[in-house]
């Protein structure tokens, strides 16, 4: 029997990976430890882990290494505290694969860790964009020191490749977010987030630009809510839901706090269920920020979505999103193409790009098939860029890149 362990931070990602868990779970040839480490185990961030139990599984080990603080002195520290936990871990308890997922500063921990241990490591949602956040750095980082790669789209998938990855080690599986998508029962989230059918409903999460950032992570908060807030009238619910753990979290959780008490139709959330902002998403009128989520899971839905500024640049996304810059009135306008009669019509036949809410199967099955030799940890490079002879005598080198053809990356259903 195959051991794998999964590790999870954060209440967003762990609502992604619980598709992958609930597959690795049901399979008679895998044993799957859960490993919850980051927001997880923070108070001020909703104490999740109990959420993963809560959905019905066991976790096996818990490490508490995030610093209270925001600046990047305690994100350092935050990281070389995981790289301790994980360590330790890792030399009673060495699983077959290990799985992560992402880019965030408290994954990467376990990356780390698991390298001299030499772990195989398999990388859900490689190959992306983000230019707005360093995660970019720690995504393609993880990725370098992963070797099996599960790719949201095909595009991700060539990327990956592009960066050196051996081809047949590089899948596209989708986007596991959507799997709860395709078998979701709405909740009844009226007397706790005050969503109504039929009234303007605003579901809004906004996280910190922890790269080339324009604006204060304050002050752009201050900025959305404040054209959020002009919106105001008596049929409007608003739900707020908080940042996570990045650099300038605490200014926008401040914000939050000062728009809340000004205006009586907000209400603030530190954590939100899978489930509850799943229906939140489906049931907005518009959402409003910089979530992934609202990348990658809102066109399932087919809800507007009024991306605010760097954050998530470069990432795919769906008619449904509409891109504006930080300050208020750019937002409110961009509100008010979101919720018109013709951008309702223009989205109406709209489909996801990140997949067909089968992931989960698809990851299970290539866990556990994929043989565990020299040659998957050996990280072959896959060369991409020839470079001429001539171009070494030169003071500008002149470089041509070989085209990556799509049948290079195992596509949705291979």
């Amino acid at each position: 029997m195959r051991h794998i362990a999964m590790v999870t931070t954060s209440r967003s990602e762990w609502g992604i990976q619980r598709s992958i868990a609930r597959a690795l779970r049901d399979r008679d040839d895998i044993a799957l430890d859960i490993i919850a480490g980051g927001m997880h185990l923070s108070e001020a961030f909703g104490k999740t882990v109990n959420d993963i139990r809560a959905d019905g599984f066991d976790v096996a080990a818990e490490f508490d290494y995030l610093e209270p603080g925001d600046d990047p002195s305690d994100i350092a520290k935050s990281m070389g505290g995981g790289v301790s936990a994980f360590a330790a871990h890792f030399a009673n308890h060495r699983p077959d694969i290990l799985t992560v997922l992402g880019d965030r500063f408290d994954m990467l921990p376990a990356v780390i860790a698991a390298l001299p241990f030499g772990i195989p490591i398999a990388h859900i949602h490689g190959g992306e964009l983000t230019e707005g956040a360093f995660d970019d750095s720690i995504r393609h980082a993880i990725t370098k020191m992963s070797h099996i790669h599960l790719a949201s789209t095909t595009e991700y998938a060539k990327r990956i490749i592009q960066m050196g990855e051996p081809s047949e080690y590089v899948h596209c599986v989708g986007a596991p977010g959507l799997d709860d998508i395709a078998a979701f029962e709405p909740l009844d989230i009226k007397a706790k987030y005050g969503f109504v059918s039929g009234q303007t409903n605003i579901l809004v999460v906004y996280h910190p630009e922890t790269r080339g950032a324009t604006i204060d992570p304050n002050r752009g908060m201050d900025e959305l809510l404040r054209a959020v807030g002009s919106l105001e009238v008596e049929s409007t619910n608003i739900a707020i839901v908080a940042p996570n753990a990045d650099t300038g979290h605490q200014g926008i959780r401040e914000a939050i706090d000062r728009f809340c008490n000004q205006h009586k139709s907000a209400r603030a959330f530190t954590s939100v269920p899978r489930d509850a902002f799943l229906t939140l998403m489906k049931s907005a009128t518009v959402m409003v920020g910089n979530s992934s989520a609202g990348i990658i899971e809102s066109p399932s839905f087919k809800t507007p979505v009024v991306n605010v500024g760097k954050r998530q640049a470069g990432r795919v996304r769906a008619a449904n999103v509409i891109d504006t810059e930080s300050m208020s009135a750019a937002v409110r306008a961009a509100i008010d193409q979101a919720r018109s009669t013709e951008f309702a019509c223009s989205i109406r036949g709209l489909k996801n790009p990140y997949g067909d809410g089968n992931s989960a199967s698809r990851i299970a099955n290539i866990l556990a098939s994929t043989p565990i030799t020299h040659q998957l940890l050996a990280k072959r490079f896959n060369d991409q860029l020839i470079c001429s002879p001539q171009s070494f005598a030169n003071s500008t080198s002149t470089r041509t890149a070989t085209s990556i053809s799509s049948k290079h990356a195992h596509s949705f259903g291979e």
